[in-house]
């Protein structure tokens, strides 16, 4: 392994304040639509990306980073929508964890894109990861058999939302991958959410003259920190994944499953917190196998 790339360490920060975002996103979510919540984190992370983006050499935009741009707008804004209604509508330490499966969907996602090829051992080390997730719901399985936390599934409309977002992201992470490529870590996310910010205001606005929902002085600071959150997961999620494969980043960064456990038994007082745990150490197993394979 390389460890002068840092991308393990860029993962690892990443996964923290991708839970920490989640956790202030449900809070948010008590009292606000998901699309003034989307709209308000985009709102205060767009100041972070913009003024890093002008510290920085201003690479040339090709037709094709356009194009990538365009095709990830529609998937990016769709998978934001329901990873925050998921988010409002289960518990965070049962639906966040679900995120885990993206990894596993980006082997086949990332290869057929970017022609990025995994190790034999790298799979492994995904697949637990993966698995992991799995045990993270786990409880259900002594009292309906080993096949209930995927039977449990099918009975919530959140997990069913969230492993739609999983999937989504394991495509637009690889074209993600590719736009920074064809720009920066920091330029990417610049121009990505101010055209994501500039197409939610018109409709936020016609929103609010409808329902009188207002940003309130004393929810200020919570989406400041969700915003500041989400600005520094992106920035440090698209500085990673430029380093190494996209399976390998994604699966590092999965560690926010475990964080999002504690976030909910401390702040949500959610429970079957030590299934949960147990999942959390097979993830950590497969971490350690894509660290020793990287």
């Amino acid at each position: 392994m390389n460890l002068s790339t840092n991308w393990v360490f860029l993962s690892l920060a990443c996964a923290f304040f991708a839970a920490t975002l989640a956790a202030l996103s449900k809070i948010a979510l008590r009292k606000k639509s998901e699309l003034f919540v989307l709209w308000a984190i985009y709102a205060f992370s767009l100041p972070l990306f913009l003024i890093l983006s002008i510290h920085q050499p201003k690479p040339q935009l090709t037709g094709v980073f356009w194009k990538t741009v365009a095709v990830l707008l529609p998937f990016e804004i769709t998978a934001f929508f329901l990873y925050l209604r998921a988010l409002r509508i289960s518990p965070l330490s049962l639906v966040f964890p679900l995120l885990g499966l993206t990894p596993a969907f980006s082997i086949l996602t990332s290869s057929i894109i970017l022609k990025e090829k995994l190790a034999f051992y790298g799979i492994g080390g995904v697949i637990l990861v993966s698995f992991g997730a799995y045990l993270l719901n786990a409880n259900t399985i002594k009292k309906d058999g080993i096949f209930a936390p995927i039977k449990n599934i099918y009975k919530e409309k959140g997990p069913m939302l969230m492993i739609l977002v999983a999937f989504i992201y394991a495509f637009t992470s690889v074209l993600g991958k590719k736009a920074v490529l064809l720009s920066s870590p920091e330029t990417f996310p610049a121009i990505y959410y101010s055209i994501f910010f500039a197409g939610l205001t018109p409709l936020v606005y016609v929103k609010l003259r409808r329902t009188n929902i207002m940003l309130e002085k004393k929810d200020l600071f919570l989406f400041i920190l969700a915003g500041i959150s989400f600005g520094i997961a992106v920035l440090f999620h698209y500085k990673a994944i430029s380093l190494v494969n996209v399976p390998y980043m994604l699966s590092v960064k999965r560690l926010s499953l475990v964080i999002s456990v504690f976030y909910g038994a401390i702040i949500f007082k959610e429970k079957n917190i030590a299934y949960r745990l147990a999942g959390s150490l097979v993830m950590l197993c497969g971490v350690l196998i894509l660290l020793l394979c990287a």
